[in-house]
């Protein structure tokens, strides 16, 4: 409500200055373009003073009593704190337009009246026609800027009028005010004054006539690089990777287009870093969500061959739990379950790469390179089986940890691809991971990982169980334990047995 007030007393007050600029200009009008031999002509011109002041009254009290009303009726629904409907934005759009027509109306109203009343001296007539387009030029270029802001909340959830244009127009106009008229004035001297300019004359003519143009143009280059530096200015901020940028549209032609394009371009860029945040959680890795990116667009190869170790954690009668409990408890204890292997895991510098039902595989060494990710995956998988205990899990956790070499990349189709590992390691982290569930420690290391890892990277805490069959390979397996848990667990599910023991030679 107080912008709407504001902005009709902005518009009176915009007609004052437009109208007192105009009398400026009928004034200088007579000054330059009347030479000396013909000033004393004045004397016999009847401006009918009582009249011209009933027609000044009668705009006063006629013509902005009116404009007022236009006005409110024109930003009601600013007042009333709800969306302009499409005819109300239609007409707030064209009141610079009406405005300025009623004001023109009013100057050449007074042109013909005066001319009619001085017919024998036509240059009075001329003057006020002269000084009406410049005071109704100044003024429309006054308005558009004035009613800006209300364009900007009129356009928030609405699109900008079609094939509107602006710029061509706006800078038409001050050409128009700045040296159209000054030169019409010039070239109609000689038919509105008896006696021809003199150079003096003519000379302030033309000076004034040049600062009023720097002037009127300077306000139309005002005009169009306020929008342009405030666009700049956005785009400066999001290279800096400011998302919340908003450019007001306040404009209804070129303008407005682009920086309407400029906040489509930040919506763009704010999807696709939200994509991107969803992808880095879903995956865990925020170097992957780029990392697909790029493989998308194929700028980035699809894999690479590396050593890694994978870890794999299973937990141990699932099946069971899950069929004699509701699904929203068995989610619960999921929950917790990957909460405690993300936090261990994450802790260590690795990825989970996939959740499996009741499984995680995770890897050591990938995406990312690390040359210490063995020592990392032990260090991850001796702590988990005690912070799982600690979280309070119902059921007990197998974890197998294997290093070896893998092809590490994206799977899949271009529809639809995953960033994995392939290679025997995985396989065998699995299979250690099932032997663990039977051995008391809870964990199964492959030989190659503690060798990997060295005595820097806690080795010396593993010891060798013996060599274990492991079912799809040719060859035992070497595996080591951890040498002595800080305490036992106590699970609810299948006893604890050595049978990794049993089978070492």
């Amino acid at each position: 409500m107080v912008r709407a007030r504001s902005t009709v007393r902005g518009v009176v007050l915009l007609q004052l200055v437009a109208n007192g600029l105009g009398v400026v200009v009928v004034a200088l009008y007579f000054t330059f373009l009347l030479p000396p031999a013909a000033e004393g002509e004045l004397a016999g011109i009847d401006l009918n003073l009582a009249v011209f002041g009933l027609y000044l009254a009668a705009n006063v009290l006629l013509l902005l009593p009116l404009n007022a009303l236009m006005l409110r009726r024109a930003v009601a629904w600013v007042r009333e704190g709800h969306a302009p409907t499409e005819r109300q934005r239609r007409f707030l759009f064209s009141l610079p337009g009406f405005e300025t027509l009623t004001a023109l109306g009013s100057w050449f109203g007074a042109a013909v009246l005066f001319g009619v009343l001085n017919e024998d001296v036509q240059r009075v007539s001329v003057g006020i026609a002269l000084a009406g387009v410049v005071t109704c030029t100044l003024l429309y270029l006054l308005l558009e800027g004035h009613f800006r802001p209300l364009y900007a909340l009129a356009l928030a959830d609405a699109d900008l009028p079609a094939d509107r244009r602006d710029v061509w127009p706006r800078l038409m106009l001050s050409w128009l005010l700045g040296s159209a008229v000054p030169l019409v004035a010039i070239g109609l001297s000689p038919l509105i004054s008896p006696v021809a300019l003199d150079p003096t004359r003519l000379a302030w003519l033309a000076m004034v006539g040049a600062a009023a143009g720097g002037v009127v143009m300077s306000v139309a280059a005002v005009s169009v690089s306020r929008p342009l530096n405030r666009v700049r200015d956005a785009l400066r901020r999001i290279e800096q990777g400011d998302t919340d940028v908003a450019v007001p549209v306040d404009d209804l032609g070129e303008l407005g287009r682009l920086a309407e394009g400029v906040n489509d371009l930040v919506a763009g860029i704010r999807e696709r870093e939200e994509l991107r945040e969803v992808f880095s959680r879903q995956v865990g890795q925020a170097g992957l969500a780029d990392l697909a990116l790029a493989v998308a667009d194929g700028d980035a190869a699809i894999g690479d061959r590396r050593e890694v170790t994978v870890l794999f954690v299973d937990l141990q009668g699932y099946t069971r739990f899950a069929e004699g409990r509701p699904p929203e408890e068995v989610v619960a204890m999921l929950n917790r379950f990957f909460r405690v292997v993300v936090a261990v895991v994450n802790r260590e510098g690795g990825w989970i790469n996939k959740f499996e039902g009741d499984a995680a595989l995770c890897l050591f060494g990938a995406p990312q390179h690390q040359p210490d990710h063995a020592a990392r995956a032990l260090r991850a998988a001796a702590a988990l089986p005690r912070e799982l205990e600690a979280g309070g899990l119902q059921l007990r956790a197998g974890v197998g940890v294997a290093t070896g070499q893998v092809l590490a990349g994206f799977v899949g189709t271009v529809e639809r691809f995953e960033y994995t590992v392939i290679g025997d390691v995985v396989n065998l982290a699995a299979r250690l991971c099932e032997h663990a569930k039977e051995e008391r420690t809870g964990v199964l290391a492959a030989a190659t990982t503690v060798l990997e890892a060295g005595t820097a990277g806690g080795a010396d805490t593993w010891v060798g169980a013996g060599r274990l069959a492991v079912r799809g390979r040719r060859e035992k397996a070497a595996v080591y334990r951890p040498a002595a848990p800080s305490r036992r667990a106590r699970w609810v599910g299948t006893p604890w047995s050595s049978r990794a023991e049993r089978r070492a030679p």
